[in-house]
C-alpha cells in the first residue's frame, strides 16, 4: 500500500519516449478522485503536450524551480487549476492533494515527475502564476496550484526520510519524547526501522 509513496521521488530527466494515452487518462484519473471539501471538486487539468507551448511553459516556471534542467524534455505537463468560487477556504489545499495524487500514480506506472510550486498568494500579476494563465488563456478568477511535468525517468534516485521519533507526537507538541520515554527513545535511535518506532510510538505514556 505504501509502496507509491515511499519509493516516489522528484525526477528533473525524462528519456525522450512517448507516454500513452492511457496512462496520462489514468494519472487524471486519480487527481479526479482526490479529496476535496465538502466535495466540491474545485479543479481542473490542462494537459500541455505541444513542444513549443511547453517550452514557453517551463522558461515561466524557471522562476520558481530550484532544479529544471532537463524538465522541458517532460512527455506531458499537467497544470493543476482550481476555482476559488467553488471552494474559497480550502482550494490550496484541493489542487495540492489532487497533484500528489496524480504523483503517485505516475510512480506507480513506472512514470517520473516533479512538483513545480506556481501559487502566488499576492496573485500578482508580475508572478509566473500570473504569466502561465496568459500563456495558457486561464481566467483570471482561476487559481493555479501547480505544474506537473511526467515523462518516462532518465535516472533513479533514493532519499531518506526523518525517523518517527522525530516527528510524531502524543497528544501534545511537547510529549515527543516522552511518547516512548527519553532513554528508549536515545537507545532505538535513528536506525529504529518502521515497524518497532510504529508500535511503540502510540502507546500512551503511563
Amino acid at each position: 500500500m505504501l509502496d507509491a509513496i515511499v519509493h516516489r521521488r522528484s525526477i528533473y530527466q525524462f528519456k525522450p519516449e512517448k507516454v500513452s494515452e492511457d496512462k496520462i487518462a489514468t494519472i487524471l484519473e486519480a487527481a479526479r478522485w482526490a479529496p476535496s471539501y465538502a466535495n466540491s471538486q474545485p479543479w481542473e487539468f490542462i494537459t500541455v503536450v505541444d513542444s513549443n507551448l511547453k517550452q514557453e511553459v517551463v522558461e515561466i516556471a524557471k522562476e520558481t524551480m530550484a532544479a529544471h534542467a532537463g524538465v522541458e524534455g517532460a512527455h506531458v505537463i499537467v497544470v493543476t487549476c482550481v476555482d476559488p468560487e467553488k471552494d474559497p477556504y480550502h482550494f490550496i489545499e484541493d489542487g495540492a492533494v489532487a497533484t500528489q495524487n496524480m504523483a503517485l500514480a505516475a510512480h506507480s506506472l513506472g512514470l517520473a515527475t516533479y512538483w513545480i510550486g506556481i501559487f502566488s498568494p499576492a496573485n500578482d500579476r508580475k508572478s509566473a502564476e500570473h504569466k502561465i494563465k496568459q500563456v495558457l488563456d486561464i481566467p483570471e478568477r482561476i487559481r493555479v496550484i501547480s505544474l506537473l511535468p511526467i515523462g518516462v525517468p532518465a535516472y533513479s534516485v533514493e532519499k531518506q526520510r526523518k525517523g518517527l521519533v522525530e516527528i510524531c507526537s502524543t497528544d501534545k507538541y511537547s510529549s515527543r519524547k516522552s511518547a516512548l520515554g527519553v532513554e528508549e527513545a536515545e537507545e532505538i535511535g535513528m536506525e529504529a526501522t518502521r515497524h518497532e518506532t510504529r508500535s511503540k510510538l502510540f502507546i500512551k505514556p503511563s
